[in-house]
C-alpha cells in the first residue's frame, strides 16, 4: 500500500505499510481516531491563539478607554469646586455666586460631563463585550486540555500499544507509527508550553484592566455624589 500522508495543520500524519494487504479493523479505527486527535489538538490551538492574540492586543482599546476616562474625570473635576457649596445648601443665588472667588467659580452646566459619560459608557461597553467573550472562552481551556490528555491516553491504550504489541499481524509499519506518534506528542507538548504564555499574557492584561476598573468604580461614586448634591438628594 502507498504511504498515508495527511498534511494536517497541526502535525503531518505519515504512515508506511508492510504490504499491500488491507488494514485490520483495529488499524482502520486507529487512523480515524488519530486524525480526530489531531483535529482536537488543532481546535485547542486555535482557542489558545485567539486568547493570546486578544490578551496581547488590547493595549489600543484600553488606551482609548483610559483616554475617554480621563476626559470624563476632567469634566467631573471642573464641577467639583462647587460641590461643597451644593452640599451645604443647594444651588447658589446670583449674589452668592458673585461672592465666590473666580478661581472657584464653575458653572452648573453638567452637559459636558454627561456627554463624556455617554462616550465612555459606549467605548467601555464595546471593550467589556470583547473581554466577556474572551473570558468565557478562557473558562473552557483547562477542561479542553484535560479532555485531550484523556484522549491521548485512550489512543495509546486502545490503539497504539495494541498495534505495537501485535506488530507481526499488522500492516502499519510500527517504526513510522512510533516516530509519527512521538512527533505528535512533541507538538502537543509545545502547545502546552504555549498555554503558559497565554496565561502570562492574560495576567499582564488583567493588571491593566483592574487598574482601570478601580478608577471607574471610584469616579462612579464621585459622580453619583455630585448629581445627588445637585438634585438635593442624599447620595447614600
Amino acid at each position: 500500500m502507498k504511504p498515508t500522508i495527511i498534511n494536517h495543520p497541526f502535525h503531518v500524519i505519515k504512515l508506511d505499510y508492510v504490504s499491500e494487504a488491507p488494514l485490520s479493523t483495529l488499524e482502520q479505527e486507529a487512523i480515524e481516531k488519530y486524525v480526530e486527535l489531531h483535529n482536537g489538538s488543532q481546535a485547542y490551538k486555535d482557542v489558545l491563539t485567539r486568547l493570546h492574540t486578544y490578551y496581547t492586543g488590547t493595549d489600543k482599546i484600553l488606551q482609548q478607554c483610559q483616554g475617554i476616562f480621563n476626559n470624563l474625570q476632567n469634566e467631573y473635576l471642573l464641577l467639583t469646586p462647587m460641590l461643597h457649596y451644593l452640599q451645604e445648601g443647594g444651588p447658589l443665588t446670583d449674589n452668592e455666586i458673585e461672592s465666590i472667588d473666580e478661581s472657584e467659580r464653575v458653572c452648573y452646566d453638567t452637559q459636558p460631563l454627561l456627554t463624556e459619560l455617554h462616550n465612555f459608557n459606549h467605548s467601555y461597553d464595546v471593550y467589556i463585550d470583547g473581554l466577556r467573550a474572551a473570558e468565557q472562552e478562557f473558562a473552557t481551556v483547562e477542561k479542553q486540555q484535560e479532555q485531550l490528555e484523556q484522549l491521548f491516553d485512550v489512543f495509546d491504550d486502545k490503539y497504539f500499544s495494541p498495534i505495537i504489541r501485535d506488530y507481526k499481524n499488522m500492516e502499519i509499519d510500527i517504526c513510522t507509527l512510533d516516530e509519527n506518534f512521538d512527533d505528535f506528542r512533541g507538538a502537543f507538548s509545545d502547545l502546552i508550553h504555549f498555554v503558559d504564555k497565554m496565561y502570562e499574557a492574560r495576567a499582564a492584561f488583567l493588571d491593566q484592566h483592574i487598574q482601570l476598573h478601580n478608577k471607574i468604580v471610584e469616579l462612579d461614586k464621585d459622580i453619583v455624589a455630585l448629581f445627588a448634591a445637585i438634585n438635593g438628594e442624599d447620595a447614600n
